[in-house]
């Protein structure tokens, strides 16, 4: 019996440390968290991205690679609440990184789906980007 309950326990330990590792970082497409994130010393600000402008109006007509997103994420429960600037230098980010210099239809939304993505909230910017 003793031997049932030991290997009872050491399984339960090896779950218990794959069940931590796994939730690491968060799935949330371009978010402010790693891969690996411990929540140590708080979630940066991630950098503004000036040479991209946020507009009103664009071009009525957008291709599918012009969809930009941004994903501010609560990972751990002491990490401090998603930021919309977060989510808005992900956006501008991932515009430039495609080429672009400008961003319009631009909307910032609570996930409804956060904790799917491994976060515990979560603020998502969208928005098309166009080369002015």
């Amino acid at each position: 019996m003793k031997k049932v309950k030991g290997n009872w326990l050491k399984v339960c330990l090896v779950l218990v440390v794959a069940a931590g590792v796994s939730g690491c970082g968060s799935i949330a497409q371009n978010n402010d968290v790693g891969p690996v994130h411990t929540g140590l010393g708080g979630r940066a600000s991630v950098a503004e991205v000036s040479e991209v402008e946020i507009t009103q109006t664009g071009p009525a007509l957008a291709k599918e690679d012009q969809r930009v997103i941004g994903t501010s994420c609560r990972n751990k429960m002491w990490d401090p609440e998603p930021s919309r600037e977060n989510a808005l230098n992900l956006m501008k980010q991932q515009a430039k990184a495609r080429g672009y210099n400008a961003v319009h239809s631009v909307q910032v939304y609570n996930d409804p789906a956060a904790l799917v993505k491994n976060c515990w909230s979560a603020l998502i910017a969208t928005g098309i980007a166009y080369k002015k």
